[in-house]
């Protein structure tokens, strides 16, 4: 069986990083019914880092069910509880790693076909709509990443923000198999900036080169229902954060064509603020 989001290494499993938060509970949802539909097992990981700072991991005298280290597990075990009840059919597995969440996550996201994330742990602003760990595993992660917001979301597309770059098309071709196998609509999106208000409104001549390249590169696609966006504005962030409130998922690249050498681009970091549904990000 080959890997539902890459087409590439068998059974690499989907990857979800639970804290116990509302946050990490939609991402494993919206994981458990993503690892279902492209027939892959599905990890629950917990990162504990409490042993860094205290040897006192253990049970109090006299409490029972008490200590740090009961907590951690008793927090691993609810997600993975979390992802069997809401599919009983699903191969889940928990596992409970000493380490902090970004290094942790970022190191096991090399054996994994896709991470998933809440916006947002315990820590933190709550007004503030992704957290640092979130942030930093777009930035980092060997795999594709999904930073939910909606466990389930109603909107029928998945949008690929096309630019021409490497990672576009990387993104491009993620954001086909996942409106494959949620059984989704493919849209192709460019956004054309301009620095002047009046030129941002004018409409493209024919067809856009940056659509048509992209939906070359996804060939006969006859399994999928593929549609094209080209729209013109001074901000691409803006843009693409405008198309996400009416998509199921909005998928980038880590790196767009004006940030050679970056592992975050500008946009993605802007989108990833601002943005309020599913958003994707592929290195």
């Amino acid at each position: 069986m080959t890997d539902g989001i890459t087409g590439g290494t068998p059974r690499r499993p989907v990857l979800v990083g639970y804290d116990g938060s509302d946050g990490a509970k939609r991402a494993v949802l919206w994981a458990s019914r993503y690892a279902v539909a492209a027939q892959l097992p599905l990890v629950v990981v917990h990162c504990w880092a409490w042993p860094f700072f205290t040897r006192d991991l253990g049970p109090v005298a006299g409490v029972e069910d008490s200590g740090l280290r009961r907590e951690a597990e008793r927090v691993v075990a609810e997600g993975e509880g979390l992802a069997t009840r809401a599919e009983p059919d699903l191969p889940v597995s928990a596992r409970l790693v000493v380490g902090f969440a970004p290094e942790t996550l970022t190191r096991l996201s090399a054996g994994a076909s896709l991470l998933v994330t809440g916006t947002r742990g315990f820590g933190g602003f709550a007004e503030l709509l992704i957290g640092s760990v979130s942030l930093r595993l777009a930035s980092s992660a060997s795999c594709p990443i999904v930073v939910v917001r909606e466990a389930r979301p109603t909107y029928d597309t998945v949008v690929a923000a096309v630019d021409g770059s490497p990672a576009s098309d990387r993104a491009t071709a993620t954001a086909a198999d996942l409106a494959r196998t949620l059984r989704k609509r493919l849209v192709l999106l460019h956004v054309r900036v301009h620095r002047r208000r009046k030129a941002a409104g004018l409409p493209v001549e024919g067809r856009d080169p940056l659509l048509e390249r992209a939906a070359t590169l996804l060939g006969a696609a006859d399994d999928l229902s593929v549609t094209e966006e080209s729209v013109a504005g001074t901000s691409a962030a803006g843009l693409i954060v405008q198309r996400s409130t009416t998509a199921c998922c909005v998928i980038l690249g880590a790196r767009g064509g004006n940030v050679p050498g970056a592992r975050f681009g500008s946009t993605v970091h802007a989108v990833l603020h601002h943005a309020k549904e599913n958003i994707g990000i592929v290195p």
